[in-house]
């Protein structure tokens, strides 16, 4: 019996805006001191009511069409389960069933020839906090959690 290997890629891309995914706080996280972009939205507490930053589902949607995708009109944010110090809301908002993207692909080139890569979906999500381990102590740093990012999801075409 031969086995062909087929490889399927999902790549995680931060969506570059002034603020986070589903709250105003700043997405500018990167040089700013411990826990000091956050508000209640992107630290999951009850009651906090989260807005969609649609400038980042607009890049996302971008992104998309520059890999042909069908873009869906309506969409789903769906809650995925995860218990890790670093998401403390115990959940990250993302989509699964119901994507901006889907039904794309992507032209590559391959010695004397192309190749099609199918795209099955690109939708968005939020990043979570920031983990740091010392050996007298683990930390955690919330300023990354909310921070949009897109999935983007190929087909197992790549061999």
């Amino acid at each position: 019996m031969e086995y062909e290997t087929l490889i399927g890629l999902e790549v995680h891309a931060q969506v570059v805006t002034a603020s986070k995914m589903f709250c105003g706080c700043s997405a500018d996280y990167a040089h700013a001191e411990p826990n000091t972009h956050v508000c209640p939205v992107c630290l999951g507490l009850p009651g906090a009511l989260p807005v969609v930053n649609q400038r980042a589902v607009d890049r996302i949607a971008e992104t998309g069409l520059a890999l042909s995708c069908r873009i869906n009109p309506d969409n789903v944010i769906s809650r995925k389960q995860y218990f890790y110090a670093d998401l403390p809301s115990n959940y990250q908002r993302t989509q699964y069933e119901d994507p901006i993207c889907s039904d794309g692909f992507v032209e590559i080139a391959v010695p004397q020839d192309s190749k099609r890569i199918g795209i099955t979906r690109v939708h968005m999500e939020e990043d979570t906090g920031k983990s740091m381990h010392t050996a007298a102590a683990s930390l955690i740093d919330y300023n990354r959690s909310g921070v949009p990012l897109m999935e983007i999801v190929s087909e197992p075409d790549i061999a």
